[in-house]
């Protein structure tokens, strides 16, 4: 958002300390029950997972992917999976102003794996979110990612107003919306964010993210980025409330398809207190976010086992090969010799034979520097929403499935 300190601006909101004076409506009550049965359910099979991130990480792309969407860009899931493969031809073959989308959404992704790596490592529990680690995520997000226009201030309060506007009527421009806390005030209320995270209250978890995500997008605390910072720390209090152990809801998804219904039900809090719109929209978010991620892990969790019982009698590598798939769809050769650990024609071989049964394919066309995609796979992380099977048409997993011993 732009910056100023213009003197005529409309007065600064002023959010009150958390928790907010607020009574659960029946309807906020039933709808956190079933984002809760919704949460569990995905949780439940996440758990069943030895290693989550080897089969579900894609999610992570996909929330990235998202994130992006929201901010208005068209970035997908597999331009991350290529970027990582080849940067430099990424570099040389898009248009520069996606390149830099593309590098924006990529250190969303680091910045979600190196925020979990980092709970894992402190203790998975809320009072490892702190002002330092949201500080740590913005310098992340933005440290590499657009080079025009100002200085975003990676990891820094911004030191000026910041308006949010919208489209005036009759084409009259923009005209302002929402003027959050003044700068000098946002430490403060940054902290009392935290002591609120850390803390909780006496209503569910769920409501306390909600909460804690509306006054984190009313103070504004940062120039540019609060978005994406705001949807990352979603996923973290999930994570270190113990809803999830590895980051497989992607709300951002939500977000993108009612942009408008949310910037509105953010603001009605801010201007009239309607807590519980915001309370039943975002609990709507998390169930329905919920719901589609565990029809896509179902998905490639059967398609896992697939692989394993059609590779069981084949050669190791090509087992190996089939299931390091779920990790990273995108690859070279080159790569797959090093992540299996054999020579290159043992790898070439494993992925001749893939090729041939259809479940990756080139996508490069060259002879030299070959990529290759995880075309099942990908299918299933990418295919829009309103084509995925109904959650009803899956029975519950009755075993633990595992990455078989090298």
């Amino acid at each position: 958002m732009p910056l100023r300190t213009d003197e005529r601006l409309p007065k600064a909101y002023f959010p009150n300390k958390l928790p907010p004076t607020l009574e659960l409506s029946a309807d906020v009550i039933a709808e956190v029950s079933r984002a809760m049965w919704a949460l569990g359910r995905l949780e439940g099979l996440g758990s069943e997972i030895d290693n989550p991130g080897a089969v579900f990480s894609s999610f992570v792309y996909k929330e990235a992917e998202q994130s992006s969407q929201v901010e208005g860009t068209a970035v997908t899931v597999s331009d991350l999976y290529r970027y990582d493969v080849d940067e430099r031809l990424i570099r040389e073959t898009v248009e520069s102003d996606h390149e830099a989308d593309i590098r924006e959404a990529r250190n969303y992704i680091t910045a979600l794996d190196d925020a979990i790596s980092f709970l894992q490592t402190a203790g998975i529990e809320r009072q490892s979110i702190t002002t330092e680690l949201i500080k740590s995520l913005h310098e992340q997000l933005l440290i590499k990612g657009r080079s025009d226009g100002d200085d975003p201030l990676p990891g820094e309060f911004r030191p000026g107003y910041a308006i949010i506007e919208e489209e005036g009527p009759h084409g009259l421009g923009n005209q302002i919306r929402f003027v959050p806390p003044k700068p000098e005030m946002v430490p403060g209320l940054v902290d009392d964010l935290e002591r609120f995270i850390q803390l909780g209250s006496d209503w569910p978890d769920l409501i306390d993210i909600a909460i804690a995500h509306y006054q984190f997008e009313t103070i504004h605390p940062f120039k540019d980025g609060n978005g994406r910072v705001g949807r990352l720390l979603v996923v973290l209090m999930l994570v270190s409330s113990g809803l999830l152990h590895y980051p497989m809801l992607y709300l951002s998804s939500y977000i993108e398809r009612h942009r408008t219904d949310y910037a509105d039900r953010l603001l009605a809090v801010s201007e009239e207190g309607a807590w519980d719109e915001w309370l039943q929209f975002f609990l709507r978010g998390i169930r329905e976010q919920a719901e589609e991620a565990f029809v896509r892990a179902r998905l490639l969790v059967d398609k896992r086992k697939e692989y394993e019982s059609r590779y069981a009698d084949k050669a190791k590598s090509v087992r190996w090969l089939s299931l390091a798939l779920f990790e990273d769809p995108y690859f070279t050769v080159r790569e797959a010799s090093e992540r299996l650990g054999v020579v290159y024609q043992t790898a070439n071989n494993a992925v001749e034979t893939l090729e041939s049964d259809g479940v990756i394919e080139e996508i490069t066309g060259n002879d030299q520097n070959r990529v290759f995609r995880a075309t099942e796979i990908m299918d299933i992380v990418e295919r829009p929403a309103n084509t995925l099977p109904n959650q009803s048409e899956f029975v519950d997993l009755e075993q633990t499935w595992k990455l078989p011993e090298r």
